[in-house]
């Protein structure tokens, strides 16, 4: 069985070469997956468009093997202020 949590994070940084990239699967089911991403390209875009970008970069595993995903996407800035 491929391991979903490696691809999913594989393909996100693919499309955002400069990010930070936290994916976890929390049910441990290979299908349910919990996923940070941390970009500077995310600075004055709408947080909708931050989460198309990042869904782009996984459609199709949302066809085949992904079941469900919570994403949260930040800026290093506001990333940095949570880590405080």
């Amino acid at each position: 069985m491929r391991d979903l949590k490696i691809e999913i994070e594989e393909r996100i940084l693919a499309a955002l070469p400069d990010a930070y990239v936290i994916v976890r699967d929390p049910l441990n089911d290979n299908a349910h997956f919990d996923a940070t991403v941390v970009s500077e390209v995310f600075v004055g875009m709408p947080l909708a468009k931050q989460h198309r970008l990042v869904m782009q970069a996984l459609k199709d595993l949302f066809a085949s093997d992904v079941h469900a995903l919570s994403l949260k996407t930040q800026t290093p800035e506001k990333w940095a202020d949570t880590q405080e």
